[in-house]
């Protein structure tokens, strides 16, 4: 029985990096939110120690010039710590895209495989009818001599 060859197979192997490529990037970027996110609580937590060391400084008596210097540090956490939640915003609408990108990748890797199944299963049963109709003739002509030697 000769082998099923599946012409489109280097268009099937190109999909199939595609769709490689796609779950790389949208790893990457699930990465980098995920990294995002962790900046967020480290400032988050450094804002409220510091906060706490603030009060701790204002319970003992700290000089103006300190403290207008501790509230221009935290003034800075809490800007990076908004900085850092656009950027997640950012990062969220791009691992949406890298999402899609990847779902239509999938897709289309999807639909050459069950094209490909599709043929492997026509050309299967073409072969089997194509066996069983030579088993057949071959039967018929047995059934055939039997006959014949049995007439002589």
């Amino acid at each position: 029985m000769k082998r099923f060859d599946f012409r489109l197979q280097p268009l099937l192997n190109y999909r199939e990096y595609m769709e490689r490529v796609a779950k790389q990037n949208t790893a990457r970027a699930q990465m980098d939110v995920a990294q995002c996110e962790r900046q967020i609580n480290d400032l988050k937590n450094t804002l409220d120690q510091q906060t706490a060391r603030v009060e701790n400084e204002l319970e003992q008596g700290i000089s103006a010039f300190e403290f207008r210097q501790y509230r221009e540090y935290l003034d800075a956490v809490e800007t990076h710590i908004e900085q850092e939640k656009s950027r997640k915003i950012q990062l969220s609408g791009i691992l949406k895209e890298k999402l899609m990108v990847l779902k239509k990748k999938t897709i289309d890797k999807k639909a050459m495989e069950f094209y490909r199944e599709r043929l492997k299963t026509e050309y299967t049963q073409k072969v089997l009818a194509a066996d069983q109709k030579e088993m057949d003739e071959i039967s018929s002509l047995k059934t055939a001599r039997k006959l014949s030697n049995e007439a002589s």
